[in-house]
């Protein structure tokens, strides 16, 4: 832990809390608006095929910085609900490309105002400086954790 100022910083702790208020009012939104049925992470997954449709599940999940496993059973879930579908890639029979369904498009249409909303919500009071100060200092913590600990070389 850092003292700055005789106070005891814990990054790590404030990023955990910041984390999950933004999880906590995420899965409230989207329950008051009636998606429910659907967690924030799957709808992530659907909000990043409606920038680009037939992706393979490998590609969302470094896009989206989760481990293979769970993004397959999101899929799954996805597919069960009727939001996804999976079709082989023409070149390799062997590789799954994941594409939106008309009902998976409009659940992300009902989601994207739900996810400007609390992007706005957590930029209150902040200006354009310290939000981008914010998002650097950020990549500085992040890419400073995967230097340390080679998050990416699979090495600890």
């Amino acid at each position: 832990m850092k003292k700055i100022n005789n106070t005891n910083i814990d990054l790590g702790l404030e990023m955990a809390l910041t984390a999950s208020a933004y999880r906590a009012a995420g899965q409230k939104t989207l329950k008051v608006h009636g998606c429910d049925n659907i967690t924030r992470e799957q709808l992530g997954i659907l909000l990043l095929l409606t920038l680009e449709d037939g992706l393979y599940q490998t590609q969302i999940a470094n896009i989206l910085g989760k481990d293979r496993p769970n993004i397959t059973r999101m899929i799954d879930i996805l597919e069960t609900n009727d939001y996804i579908r999976r079709e082989k890639d023409q070149n390799n029979r062997r590789i799954l490309k994941v594409y939106l369904t008309d009902k998976g498009r409009e659940k992300a249409s009902i989601a994207k105002p739900l996810k400007d909303r609390m992007n706005a919500a957590q930029y209150k009071d902040m200006t354009d400086d310290e939000i981008m100060t914010l998002i650097n200092l950020l990549r500085k913590v992040r890419k400073n954790i995967e230097t340390e600990y080679k998050i990416n070389n699979e090495e600890v």
